[in-house]
């Protein structure tokens, strides 16, 4: 059974990580490696991206009955191996939890040539290793990222909800949804973007990266910062994705953009953030 990472978050259960995304088919959607008994390590991020573009891709550490590990390393050792068996220098990345009820090791990395790469780290004296496809970027969709422009794109509000409905899963409903995104955009303030799902993911990741705005929401507004939060769905049973979704070329969440007043993109956090991370993207925009 393949199953995309957008129908794994609508799962919402964490413990599937390891079987979900073991595919029959040979597909390396969302892989995990692990060793019987073992913990594995975990792609949090498409595994096909863009070759010759600075990559922010997230490892998340996996218990052996493929749930979110909760008792984590201070760092890991990843080394990145190309296509042809040549290895980059090892990177030693430092676990992110801060805010967040599970942590992760962002690996920062550019792959210079496309082809299938492999991350390899060691956990409890074991191999691990995730395989990471680098395409050119053509093949693959064209997501905003910094240097780019956000589409102008109307987002729901309870006065035009646009076909979305709920405009919000987050129970309580979060108070980012009395602006649309498309009347933001050329305006005085800067923007925060989050397209998630906290109802379908709420165990995972789609909720708390939304709680982490939503306790920093006067923060945010009195440093000029707009958050719009937009559903992924168009209705509660997360089949149809919403406008918002097809018009950035998502085929994941949560991703996050932050956005200069007029549109320009000067950071993006995909699939999981915690406050340090957060915190470095919005300096991007002081």
């Amino acid at each position: 059974m393949d199953l995309s990472r957008r129908q794994l978050l609508v799962g919402g259960a964490s413990a599937l990580l390891l079987s979900a995304c073991s595919s029959g088919s040979g597909k390396s959607s969302g892989a995990t490696s692990t060793t019987a008994g073992g913990r594995g390590l975990y792609n949090g991020f498409d595994p096909a991206q863009p070759a010759g573009t600075p990559l922010r891709l997230p490892l998340v550490v996996t218990d052996p009955d493929g749930s979110f590990a909760t008792s984590l390393p201070k760092s890991l050792v990843v080394t990145l191996s190309r296509p042809d068996g040549t290895t980059l220098a090892p990177l030693t990345i430092a676990r992110h939890d801060k805010g967040l009820p599970r942590g992760y090791f962002p690996l920062q990395a550019t792959l210079d040539v496309e082809g299938r790469w492999t991350a390899a780290s060691e956990l409890d004296g074991r191999r691990v290793t995730v395989d990471i496809d680098a395409k050119n970027p053509s093949e693959l969709p064209a997501v905003p990222g910094p240097g780019d422009t956000l589409p102008k794109v109307a987002t729901p509000t309870p006065g035009e909800h646009g076909g979305v409905a709920p405009i919000c899963t987050r129970d309580p409903q979060c108070p980012f949804h009395a602006s649309s995104l498309e009347t933001l955009i050329g305006g005085s303030k800067h923007i925060a973007l989050l397209v998630s799902t906290p109802q379908f993911c709420k165990v995972a990741i789609c909720g708390p990266v939304l709680d982490l705005l939503v306790e920093r929401r006067a923060a945010l507004d009195a440093a000029g910062v707009t958050v719009v939060h937009a559903e992924v769905y168009t209705d509660d049973t997360a089949k149809q994705t919403a406008p918002i979704v097809d018009a950035l070329g998502l085929t994941y969440e949560p991703a996050l953009f932050l956005a200069r007043a007029d549109g320009t993109v000067v950071d993006r956090l995909d699939y999981i953030y915690d406050v340090t991370e957060l915190e470095a993207g919005l300096a991007k925009l002081s």
